[in-house]
């Protein structure tokens, strides 16, 4: 076992403030952010609802906070809205907000540390539904995002017994598209 001196790291485990009880039941810090929800809470009628009022070890969540991210001020400390604010004021990792540098430059200064979200922007980018089908007429010109998945040989070749249970894609060419239909030379020479 390696040996610290005492005086430069300190046995810090057994020493807690004076403030940290009030912490915990004024503003729920250093509570579990996956505690369960309280069952007896009732939103509509606040925090009198549940028989443990603020002591209750649960989470209180109130109905306009499902769903919703972390507010940006409250994780600097400067949200003015308190309980009014439409954003949530617990630390959440799952539900932090969207990194704006990594959104504009694709890339963070921060990224080992970041606590913001880091979301591909391609991904932000609808799926075309002719290449879904089976073929993109505009091809690489599409302004929609064109999701490579490997056709099912099987369904190619005329039934896959797997169905819709199949790793592989199965295309569906509904409908033949005017620019994709092969073309008697007539039609062709009529048209130039």
């Amino acid at each position: 076992m390696l040996h610290l001196n005492p005086i430069l790291h300190p046995d810090t485990r057994n020493k807690r403030f004076k403030f940290e009880q009030f912490l915990r039941k004024e503003y729920n810090f250093g509570l579990d952010p996956d505690r369960p929800v309280c069952q007896f809470y009732v939103p509509q009628k606040g925090p009198s609802s549940c028989p443990n009022g603020s002591s209750c070890p649960n989470k209180h969540v109130s109905s306009m906070y499902n769903n919703k991210i972390v507010c940006k001020h409250w994780l600097r400390g400067l949200c003015k809205k308190n309980d009014h604010c439409e954003f949530l004021h617990e630390y959440n990792l799952r539900k932090m907000p969207e990194c704006l540098f990594y959104s504009k430059n694709g890339f963070c200064t921060q990224t080992p540390e970041c606590l913001y979200l880091h979301i591909d922007p391609q991904s932000k980018i609808p799926a075309c539904p002719s290449y879904e089908k089976g073929f993109c007429p505009d091809g690489p010109n599409c302004t929609k995002r064109h999701v490579r998945k490997i056709l099912c040989p099987l369904y190619v070749s005329g039934f896959c017994p797997k169905g819709p249970e199949c790793e592989f894609t199965h295309p569906k060419f509904d409908i033949v598209l005017g620019r994709m239909r092969i073309k008697p030379d007539e039609e062709a020479k009529d048209e130039k």
